[in-house]
């Protein structure tokens, strides 16, 4: 597996600068994957960096490295400082048969990233959350 890109950028926990941290993953990943992957990559990367904002920061400051490293795979993470707090324990079953007015708002997240990515790992490191997500590459892009 040769790492063909590798790089990272920390940025402060405010959903003022989700958009940021957007662009800064999409300009760096575009050139290695069609649209169709793109846009999974994306909505798996925006509710990632929602939820640690949200639920490990809550109303404190902090920041998120996020690192992007390639070769035939993505691998993506996310690393923050928050509480210990691994999302894919909170994975639940998502009752689709519910109607939707009747459905509280949220826990869809955790469900799109597991949608949208081929892996999702979680670890604590050195009172580090590492959120990591992996989606393979099409050979042929």
């Amino acid at each position: 597996m040769e790492e063909i890109f590798h790089d990272s950028q920390i940025f402060e926990a405010a959903l003022i600068n989700l958009y940021k941290m957007l662009i800064w993953v999409r300009e760096r990943v575009s050139k290695y994957f069609p649209q169709k992957d793109l846009e999974k990559i994306e909505l798996a990367t925006e509710e990632a960096i929602v939820n640690i904002i949200k639920h490990g920061y809550k109303h404190k400051k902090g920041k998120i490295e996020v690192e992007i490293k390639i070769d035939e795979t993505l691998h993506l993470t996310f690393k923050d400082k928050g509480p210990k707090f691994n999302p894919l324990s909170v994975r639940k079953k998502i009752n689709f048969t519910k109607d939707i007015k009747k459905r509280k708002e949220g826990g869809l997240g955790i469900f799109f990233i597991f949608q949208c990515m081929d892996e999702v790992k979680y670890q604590r490191k050195d009172q580090v959350n590492l959120l990591i997500m992996k989606k393979k590459r099409n050979k042929l892009y």
